[in-house]
């Protein structure tokens, strides 16, 4: 009996020393992993999240370069289109000298028909063709506050270069073409009355 009580009292002292030991070292370990592993995703989270962060950044930075990218192309083209309209003004400043020097043209003509009447000399086409002549002066002059208008209007903000260019260009083209069509008629003008005066002279030798 003794015996009995001896084994069954060995019995619990070595389970609670080896056994209880053993059981409560495994549910450590258990706990510890699930630890590691809370801890493994709490830093897979703030991982994540900082990648996220950076991803904002680096957005929000290509997106301020593209403003100023998009900004200076801005700034630039408006420069570029404000030259365009600088260099189109004087040339139509260029046009109206000229229709300028082509209207004194045509007032020295028109004093040359009135000398050659009162002489006899008849200078009915020379007069035809400086009335025509007027009349394209007119239109010329026009054409130059047309040409002044169109270029004006360009708006350098939000006018293209190539856009910019092909409407000064097109305003100036009309204005140039209006000149020598005054110019032209002014040459005709001329011959007529050189024609007419010629005649004159022919006459008064013959007689």
């Amino acid at each position: 009996m003794k015996r009995l009580f001896l084994l069954l009292f060995s019995f619990l002292v070595f389970s609670l020393l080896v056994l209880t030991p053993a059981l409560a070292t495994q549910g450590t370990v258990k706990d510890r992993l699930e630890d590691l592993r809370d801890a493994r995703q709490e830093k897979l989270e703030i991982r994540r999240e900082k990648h996220q962060q950076e991803l904002e950044k680096l957005k929000l930075k290509r997106a301020e370069v593209a403003q100023m990218v998009a900004t200076k192309q801005a700034q630039i083209r408006e420069k570029v289109v404000e030259r365009i309209k600088k260099v189109f003004a004087k040339i139509l400043k260029r046009y109206l000298a000229a229709l300028e020097r082509l209207d004194k043209i045509a007032n020295r003509i028109a004093t040359r028909i009135d000398k050659l009447k009162e002489k006899g000399v008849d200078t009915s086409k020379a007069e035809v063709e400086l009335a025509q002549s007027e009349a394209l002066g007119a239109a010329a002059a026009q054409a130059i506050v047309d040409a002044q208008s169109a270029v004006d209007a360009i708006d350098s903000q939000s006018t293209s270069v190539s856009d910019a260019a092909h409407a000064a260009r097109d305003a100036t083209r009309s204005a140039k073409e209006a000149l020598k069509k005054y110019h032209k008629g002014l040459v005709e003008a001329i011959r007529e009355l050189k024609a007419a005066r010629e005649l004159r002279e022919e006459a008064e030798e013959s007689d």
